[in-house]
């Protein structure tokens, strides 16, 4: 009995030095698909009215991000035991990161071409709005799904499937607007709206390897 009762503390202690850890990481990386989900929030802001406030507020959360990952990497290296496995948190984490990454550099050119007498109006063709709708749905379903994964891994699976619909529709819409701009003609009009839709496919391409990293992280939790 008394070996019993042993156990049975010895278990509670190490439970308790280890449940900070698995909170620690769950806020951190929730903390950063919030960033990304703020960002992109900003970015499509910045696409309907570009500003040095919208660019500034990308610029803060990139960097903010930053110091997230910077955090994550540490308790890495720290930790005993982790929520998901070491390499799932390390690639989810970069994956993030490297979004935010993009966002920061979209804005940043876009912002050089601007200052270079290339000042077109934002572009309002019907395929890219629905291109940069659908970025930003996928994007800000991010917070969900990794808290889900990291909380309630039965519900993860609804909003993957979620981002992964939005991806597959804003496929379909960089393809139209891709002709769209294309049939408009190579004049310098179509320098900007050109430089964003190839930064939209960059984000796009994140998206994807965001949503298959999450699946297999659910399909290994």
């Amino acid at each position: 009995m008394a070996f019993t009762d042993f156990l049975r503390r010895a278990r509670n202690e190490i439970s308790e030095v280890l449940r900070p850890r698995d909170a620690q990481f769950a806020d951190l990386l929730i903390a950063q698909a919030e960033c990304a989900a703020g960002a992109s929030a900003a970015l499509l802001a910045y696409l309907a009215a570009p500003s040095q406030q919208l660019a500034q507020a990308i610029a803060d959360l990139e960097e903010r991000g930053d110091r997230i990952q910077t955090d994550i990497q540490r308790a890495l290296r720290e930790a005993l035991v982790t929520p998901l496995s070491g390499g799932d948190i390390n690639h989810l984490g970069n994956a993030m990161d490297d979004l935010l990454d993009q966002f920061e550099d979209m804005v940043q050119e876009d912002a050089a071409l601007a200052a270079a007498g290339i000042a077109t109006p934002p572009y309002r063709e019907q395929h890219f709005e629905a291109l940069v709708a659908q970025v930003g749905a996928a994007v800000s379903l991010l917070p969900t799904a990794v808290s889900a994964i990291l909380r309630e891994p039965r519900a993860a699976e609804r909003a993957i499937a979620d981002m992964r619909a939005a991806y597959n529709a804003g496929k379909g819409a960089y393809s139209l607007a891709y002709a769209a701009l294309v049939l408009r003609g190579a004049d310098e009009d179509t320098a900007r709206p050109g430089n964003q839709l190839r930064w939209l496919r960059l984000h796009l391409r994140r998206v994807e390897k965001l949503t298959n990293l999450l699946s297999g992280i659910l399909a290994n939790s």
